[in-house]
């Protein structure tokens, strides 16, 4: 699909008339639901419009559900790269990939220029100095002292309490979005690169040169929501858009890695991981982040998927959150945006989820909208950077820059007719469009270009 591509122009006037017996109609038969549902206390204040249920709306599983290979889609484009094309294939394409780097860094082409470029790729800094299992994504105490060495015991109050003070204790380090979630081994990886990942009857986690290995005794999982750049988010397919993805997971690898730290001094075992270690999405599921959608990936109610996720696995008892329903699931099913405008053509079309899967890179046994990793990572290839026109077009992805945002959310929630008005409001208003790469640059923008509680820059 063409790149330069242009998403829909505002269309003139909407007949209000129509929008607002829509809307009306969207929520006429709506009942006034809790605000989460959780059994905790909100530290993060959700949409009315969100509610708990019982299960993931998109959380059916076979026999064929497993602990996933942990396989590597970077590693395997490569093999699958010169299996497909012929020996070296790769390498050809990296060297073709170099060429264009520089060529359009010095034609100044827009999004590609020298700045554009290095502000993304330092963006990378903290996440690249982290491994698994290594000093700052340590499984091991760092540098805290622990209760014992201080001559107090360990902490301990209600799960309920315990939740909340972790919640707010990663709100604070720079979470979005916080849940707890109980322990599900198969999201766990059978092995991070070279080694297996196990889990055993030990007191402490423990990384060897052979394995890694997480006590049985860590049956509650953190997961986290980092929030990324909306206006970085708005410029796909550049140098610069990448930004909001790298500086995403560098602040990924901060929080996890501070928050591992505080639960170990409160006296307690923490492991800290990113994308290493175990999958991410279906712990933010169970833990009421968000929902399952047609990318394939998380969709939350403030944020939509300008998300980054990242998670703690610990041994500290807490009360765990349901996963939430908010129409996201009914919503894919008529929407098909995302799979539209991908410019790889790497998502799915169909009408249904299903579980068919698209190569090695996805896990089966699980009812999804699978990707083809492989086209969309070919893609970037050409573009010699990340894309994200998928988190860029989704309705979802607004915040509440519009109010008719909030409002046709919150009727596509609980009324699946909305769900049409939804995708031709966020069509005919322009949402999506690409912005200007340099105007970035001359914007006041906060601290990492974001404001957590409200889903804008500012």
């Amino acid at each position: 699909m063409d790149q330069e591509r242009k998403l829909p122009s505002r269309r003139g006037l909407l007949k209000g008339a129509g929008i607002g017996a829509a809307i009306a109609a969207g929520g006429s038969g709506c009942k006034t639901l809790p605000n989460t549902g959780k059994s905790t206390a909100p530290i993060h204040q959700r949409p009315w419009w969100v509610k708990a249920v019982s299960r993931p709306t998109l959380g059916e599983t076979t026999t064929e559900f497993e602990r996933f290979s942990g396989a590597d889609i970077f590693k395997l484009y490569r093999e699958l790269k010169d299996e497909r094309e012929g020996e070296g294939a790769f390498k050809k394409e990296q060297q073709a990939r170099r060429s264009r780097v520089v060529a359009w860094a010095r034609e100044g082409k827009k999004g590609f220029s020298l700045r554009d470029r290095q502000v993304a790729q330092a963006a990378w800094t903290v996440m690249r100095s982290a491994r698994a299992g290594e000093r700052l994504l340590s499984w091991n105490r760092l540098r805290i002292a622990p209760p014992s060495e201080l001559g107090l015991e360990p902490y301990r109050a209600s799960p309920e309490e315990t939740a909340n003070t972790i919640k707010a204790a990663a709100r604070l380090y720079g979470a979005a979005l916080a849940g707890i979630a109980p322990m599900n081994e198969k999201y766990v990886n059978r092995r991070d690169g070279d080694r297996d990942i196990v889990f055993e009857d030990v007191a402490e986690p423990k990384v060897t040169e052979e394995k890694f290995v997480i006590p049985k005794s860590m049956k509650w999982v953190v997961a986290i929501g980092i929030q990324m750049d909306l206006d970085l988010i708005n410029l796909p397919g550049t140098t610069i858009g990448e930004g909001a993805s790298s500086l995403g997971y560098s602040h990924c690898a901060f929080v996890v890695s501070t928050l591992a730290e505080f639960i170990r001094g409160l006296g307690y075992q923490a492991i800290p991981s990113v994308n290493d270690t175990a999958q991410s999405v279906p712990f933010a599921i169970d833990a009421g982040l968000g929902e399952l959608s047609r990318m394939n990936r998380l969709i939350t109610p403030e944020f939509g998927p300008a998300v980054r996720l990242c998670k703690v696995f610990t041994d500290l008892p807490m009360a765990c959150d349901k996963p939430v329903g908010f129409g996201v699931v009914e919503f894919c099913k008529r929407c098909k945006k995302c799979a539209y405008w991908c410019p790889s053509q790497a998502l799915s079309h169909d009408d249904e989820p299903s579980f068919k899967i698209k190569g090695p890179w996805n896990n089966a046994g699980h009812k999804a909208w699978f990707e083809d990793s492989y086209k969309c990572y070919h893609y970037w290839q050409e573009l010699t950077t990340a894309c994200s026109v998928c988190f860029s077009v989704c309705p979802y992805t607004k915040g509440d820059k519009a109010w008719i945002h909030d409002a046709v959310k919150a009727a596509a929630s609980v009324a699946p007719p909305a769900d049409h008005l939804f995708r031709v409001m966020d069509d005919a208003f322009g949402y999506g469009n690409p912005s200007d790469p340099e105007e970035w640059w001359k914007q006041d923008a906060p601290a990492f270009g974001i404001d957590s509680r409200r889903g804008t820059r500012s």
